[in-house]
């Protein structure tokens, strides 16, 4: 097979710079302005631009530190519930008691056993994962759509240039739920929280993400239960390796007219 070299540059489908062209209007609580200088090759002079917001956040569950990680301040309780369940910390909501929220800390509170908790707060959380044997398959169109929303609902990243986004839709095509944050990681926990607080199981849907397939956002996906994940961007070669072995589709490189499947191709219809 000959692969060119820069072969997917010219997939881009030519995506703008939406943040230097949005008319400047901060969403509150998630970007700010601020100014800048911009350079041309004429002309230098001071903006106003919007910059997407980001605190640091402790998180703890049943009192104990599980980590830390920064992401933007809205929807904090869909971000605790989704990162329970796809780092492995529950299998169910039913296991959640209460989330708390305050100040720059994070609380949860969930029936689980304590020494195993800490046991995965401590080690990597590289338990074997349960295989997906469905048989739902999905639409090409439907991914593009998809991949279409992400930038077309993601108001702070139009403005600040500066956000991640994640969709969850069913088979049918149906999207259940959007989320974007300044980490992608945090978009897809934010994102599956949301659906899991409205009393939807994300089994049998996909996860659709900006930024790269790493082994780490298709483990979310694995442990949330997804049958298929895809992204406009690259996949890495531990992600498509887990995505494999746990039976999930992996869809990349995703710009209309043409897309990349890389494992369980035979749900993509």
């Amino acid at each position: 097979m000959n692969i060119k070299d820069d072969w997917h540059v010219n997939r881009d489908e030519g995506w703008k710079d939406y943040w230097r062209y949005e008319t400047p209007s901060h969403i509150p609580a998630f970007n700010t302005s601020m100014q800048c200088l911009e350079i041309t090759k004429s002309d230098r002079a001071k903006i106003d631009v919007d910059v997407s917001i980001e605190k640091n956040f402790k998180f703890e569950v049943n009192n104990v530190h599980i980590t830390s990680f920064f992401a933007s301040p809205l929807e904090l309780e869909e971000l605790a519930a989704g990162f329970l369940l796809c780092e492995g910390l529950i299998s169910s909501p039913d296991q959640i008691i209460s989330i708390q929220v305050s100040g720059a800390s994070i609380e949860c509170n969930i029936k689980v056993d304590i020494e195993q908790l800490e046991q995965k707060s401590l080690y990597d959380r590289t338990e074997d994962f349960n295989s997906i044997s469905s048989t739902v398959c999905f639409e090409r169109n439907d991914i593009f759509n998809a991949i279409g929303q992400l930038k077309e609902r993601a108001k702070s990243w139009r403005k600040t240039g500066g956000t991640h986004s994640s969709i969850i839709f069913n088979s049918g095509g149906e999207i259940l739920a959007f989320c974007e944050d300044v980490s992608r990681a945090c978009s897809v926990d934010k994102v599956v929280g949301k659906v899991m607080l409205s009393g939807m199981d994300p089994a049998d849907c996909a996860l659709v993400t900006t930024g790269r397939l790493s082994v780490t956002m298709v483990a979310k996906a694995a442990r949330a239960g997804f049958v298929l994940i895809a992204s406009k961007a690259a996949p890495l070669s531990e992600g498509i390796w887990l995505a494999e072995k746990v039976g999930i589709t992996l869809v990349a490189f995703a710009r209309k007219p043409n897309l990349y499947v890389y494992t369980r191709a035979h749900r993509v219809i």
